[in-house]
């Protein structure tokens, strides 16, 4: 055996071979040694983050687009700075390793007060604190690196939810064989084909002449099970609709499109089309307050063919294990085979929208998310803000071939800004487009610099309405509270390294400025271009309008 394979070298092996070409984080005094080995990969890119919480959003974004992320911190202050994007990635389905740097086994061993501690001599404090939101941890010992780090990284990738490894920098440097077998080896097939077999004649039994909608969301995503769900779309003529949790996993230009559904805020048409047809078909659907204005969906359960992670059900009707992918291909059969599918009729005609303000007024929010969304195309990564910006891109028609991405159950603001590096890192054939709020940005601006030093060349819209216009909606529309410090956005992005060569700043006040300026950003590729757009603090998006209603405090 060469005794320069080591545990770290297995470890970042398994992280390649898991999907992973680079590596996000913080160096740290426990975790330094181990960073060589990234250095030195031939599989492996190590990208430096401002912070550990902006490295476990940049991760989270890098394992949306990539299926897999791994990021890097040290003992303690680090990992518990990044909890927050673990617990974000936990709740959102992203697939991210942490790997956290720990003291030798000789300083565990010593119980002394060392530094990133209590000082209480207890070194697994921090490992409990991640438990909730990992589906699996290990601290790796000479004995069991092998088994732990495949066990974590397996099952991270079979859950797509998030990992924690700690590793001691003395156990990563000792001896070990390289993997013989593949991640993959092991993946089981958790479907049950007599319950397949008994979901797959309760559908031909269901189905037939009842008027149909179809509606989908996250999870079909998060499994990659998009091209599935548009081969069924493109063999069938139902409508079809997503929440805004699984906005642009469909085409959204197409006659079908019913429109984003969101309960009680929902347009007419969406709300007709999805609570009113005598079967509805959720595909990988999951219920948020936030997607669904304070759970206010008014859907019949008996009309129901809900499409699960590992079941399935036909008007309350359980059938189980059944994994998404073959319960919709089981569907899609069915569908195809014959008998007689009636699309729902949409209860009124759909027409386009129409700008309300003229294009030398101040811009409206009712105007300024279908402006954005008429100049975005097919290779566009979308990043929006839990503000504004998230609702008011769900309301509108995005291009086919736009990817939107959102974070509603978790809710972190300042998520997207690393969030959208992490995404333009993992596909760079993509340009990354980010939507946020002035206060969001605050939160996370300074990994502008990363995205400068990465060339990345992002366009960010930053809506400039002066503070937290999301929570004024739902209370404090005048409380100091939700102010925030009055910053110079233009001058901002300087001081993390913009020039005139590596980007372009841009300012606009009316809605012909914005359009303008929004077809200078598609043109300039080889620079990032911030666009501050200003907009009136009390003026939000008619969905939010909606939705804060719903979600105000009694």
């Amino acid at each position: 055996m060469s005794q320069q394979y080591t545990i770290a070298d297995y470890l970042f092996d398994r992280i390649a071979e898991a999907g992973a070409s680079d590596i996000f984080g913080v160096p740290g005094d426990f975790n330094l040694t181990f960073l060589d080995n990234v250095i030195a990969s031939d599989k492996l890119r190590w990208v430096g983050n401002t912070n550990e919480l902006n490295a476990g959003y940049a991760a989270d974004g890098y394992a949306r687009e990539r299926g897999f992320a791994a990021m890097v911190t040290t003992f303690g202050v680090g990992e518990l700075s990044a909890i927050n994007a673990t617990a974000g990635s936990f709740a959102e389905y992203a697939p991210v390793l942490h790997v956290v740097g720990a003291p030798s086994t000789a300083l565990q061993d010593s119980k002394r007060r060392i530094h990133h501690t209590l000082g209480d001599g207890v070194f697994n404090h921090f490992i409990k604190m991640v438990e909730p939101v990992t589906v699996a941890r290990a601290k790796i010992t000479p004995e069991n690196a092998a088994s732990e780090i495949d066990r974590v990284i397996r099952l991270i990738l079979k859950k797509h939810r998030p990992g924690y490894l700690l590793l001691p920098p003395d156990v990563a440097k000792m001896p070990i064989y390289p993997p013989t077998t593949k991640l993959d080896d092991s993946q089981e097939d958790i479907t049950s084909q007599a319950a397949l077999a008994d979901f797959k004649q309760a559908l031909v039994e269901f189905l037939p002449n009842k008027t149909t909608t179809l509606m989908a969301d996250l999870m079909v995503h998060r499994l990659g099970l998009q091209n599935q769900l548009k081969a069924l779309i493109a063999d069938t003529e139902i409508p079809y609709t997503t929440l805004s949790w699984g906005k642009t996993l469909l085409d959204e230009n197409s006659e079908r499109w019913a429109g984003t559904y969101a309960g009680v805020a929902s347009r007419p048409v969406v709300k007709d089309a999805v609570e009113n047809c005598e079967c509805l078909i959720k595909v990988g659907v999951q219920y948020t307050d936030t997607t669904t204005a304070g759970f206010s969906q008014n859907i019949d359960q008996k009309t129901v063919v809900d499409l699960h992670y590992e079941r399935a059900s036909i008007s309350g009707r359980n059938f189980a294990p059944i994994a998404l992918k073959d319960s919709l291909q089981a569907l899609h059969e069915v569908m195809i085979s014959g008998i007689e599918v009636v699309p729902k009729p949409f209860c009124k005609e759909m027409t386009p929208h129409e700008q309300n303000g003229k294009d030398d007024e101040p811009i409206r929010q009712d105007d300024l998310w279908h402006i954005i969304a008429d100049n975005l195309n097919h290779n566009n990564v979308v990043f929006s803000d839990q503000g504004t910006a998230y609702f008011g891109i769900s309301d509108v028609r995005l291009p086919e071939g736009v990817t939107s991405y959102g974070q509603p159950m978790w809710g972190s603001i300042g998520y997207t800004l690393p969030a959208s590096l992490g995404a333009a890192i993992a596909s760079p054939n993509k340009r990354s487009v980010l939507l946020i709020g002035d206060g969001s940005a605050l939160l996370t601006v300074q990994e502008i610099a990363v995205m400068i030093k990465e060339r990345i060349n992002p366009v960010i819209v930053l809506v400039n309405n002066d503070g937290y216009t999301v929570e004024r909606a739902i209370h404090g529309e005048h409380q100091p509270y939700n102010d925030i410090p009055k910053c110079d956005w233009q001058v901002m992005p300087k001081a993390f390294g913009a020039t005139e060569d590596n980007s372009l700043l841009l300012k606009v006040t009316t809605a012909g400025e914005l359009k303008a300026a929004l077809k200078q950003a598609a043109a300039t590729t080889d620079k990032l271009v911030m666009l501050e757009v200003m907009a009136d603090k009390h003026d939000i998006p008619p969905l939010l309008a909606d939705i804060s209603a719903a979600l105000k405090p009694s």
